[in-house]
């Protein structure tokens, strides 16, 4: 029952005890479709993107949450290991523009909740 993060740079990993459901991905479309001057559409298929979305990690510290935190803060790409949930096990970055939030868990007032957008590489 454990999520083992280890930054691919080699400056370390985090253990959260879990990885919190609901886990959600999307998967973007970069098909491309155009107007044509006599009408109808022309359409170029793209394969779409890799995942994205947010991951939540629980970790039954405050000081273990602030280093899983600073840990998505370096410049590095990280390699997600769930031992309950295999198929989320991936390898991926901060979203460009995403966040790393950190949050007291409103349940329980004790355990910690680190929210990391992603994008899966």
């Amino acid at each position: 029952m454990t999520a083992l993060i280890t930054a691919t740079s080699g400056i370390g990993s985090t253990t959260a005890l879990l990885t919190l459901s609901p886990y959600e991905a999307e998967y973007e479309s970069r098909n491309i479709v155009v107007d044509l001057l006599g009408g109808g559409i022309a359409v170029s298929l793209v394969t779409p993107r890799p995942s994205s979305g947010t991951f939540e990690f629980l970790y039954s510290t405050e000081d273990e949450a602030r280093a899983g935190a600073l840990l998505h803060m370096a410049e590095s790409s990280f390699v997600l290991d769930d031992s309950d949930r295999p198929g989320v096990n991936i390898e991926y970055v901060v979203k460009d523009g995403g966040r790393v939030r950190l949050r007291l868990d409103p349940d329980t007032l004790v355990l910690w909740v680190l929210a990391v957008d992603y994008q899966e590489l």
